[in-house]
């Protein structure tokens, strides 16, 4: 006998994520409607400088940092690491972007760079290697439980000279100004363009050996489909074997390039770069 509906007996659901509780409070990076770009392509009133890189000329653009975050780099600095890069594998690479996250883009995808197949910041376009700002207040946390790449990972912040810090539930990763620049001028620069390279030989450099628009769109499914383990296996081979020659050369590593009178007076700042180096002047 069916008893009817029970006024008293509660949902077991009502109340958690199962009927959507707490959905509209995660925190997200917003986005603006009438832009379609994605966040890391919106820069604000950044300084555009052309320099040249061999016979190839290369776009910077620099966001001003936070008054309490810095560029572990100078422009004089990549152009100094780009000078060794074989020519060939910056054929086509457009713009170098120096870029300050937002605080929460900062706490929600921490990056030390990265590659934009095509952005578009601004009036500018093409294939750019981005490196962003950091904040050295700021520990990173890294769970107990790593994938192997993960691990991996650690292991080279180790080596460039992060201070890891073992606790009951997480990594904490201390950064300083050395460690956190030998992450990004010898390594993850040459990382992003280990992925540029990468989508060269897998697509571009191919696809100009054929006019059909359907092979074109062969090769850009195939590379999209690649899965990303084997994209950033190719990058940190590519990364490794460039880092491992210049060592070997003695090109790398450089004490920091001062910052040309020239290029301050386009609007860098000292700050930008070294924490406090104006007040050493």
């Amino acid at each position: 006998m069916h008893r009817g509906w029970n006024p008293t007996r509660r949902n077991r659901n009502i109340g958690t994520s199962k009927q959507g509780y707490g959905q509209n409070n995660h925190l997200v990076i917003p986005k603006s409607w009438p832009d379609d770009r994605v966040f890391w392509e919106v820069l604000h009133k950044p300084i555009v400088i052309q320099e040249k890189i061999g016979e190839y000329e290369l776009t910077f653009l620099l966001e001003p940092p936070r008054p309490e975050c810095f560029y572990p780099c100078t422009v004089t600095d990549v152009m100094s690491v780009l000078d060794y890069v074989p020519q060939s594998d910056l054929e086509g690479l457009e713009l170098i972007i120096f870029r300050q996250p937002t605080r929460k883009q900062d706490q929600l995808h921490p990056v030390w760079g990265r590659f934009l197949y095509y952005a578009t910041p601004g009036s500018y376009s093409g294939p750019a290697v981005c490196i962003e700002a950091h904040n050295l207040k700021q520990t990173l946390r890294w769970p107990l439980s790593l994938q192997p790449d993960s691990q991996d990972e650690l292991a080279r912040l180790e080596a460039d000279g992060h201070r890891i810090e073992k606790g009951r539930r997480d990594y904490t990763i201390h950064r300083t100004y050395e460690s956190v620049r030998n992450t990004v001028l010898f390594r993850t620069l040459f990382h992003e363009i280990g992925h540029y390279v990468d989508w060269m030989q897998s697509v571009i450099r191919p696809g100009l050996d054929t006019n059909s628009d359907a092979e074109d769109a062969r090769l850009n499914q195939a590379f999209d489909s690649k899965p990303s383990q084997d994209k950033e296996a190719f990058a940190h081979r590519y990364a490794q074997t460039l880092a491992d020659h210049m060592c070997q050369a003695g090109q790398i590593p450089f004490p920091p390039q001062p910052t040309s009178e020239i290029l301050l007076a386009k609007g860098l700042e000292l700050d930008w770069f070294q924490p406090g180096a104006s007040r050493l002047l």
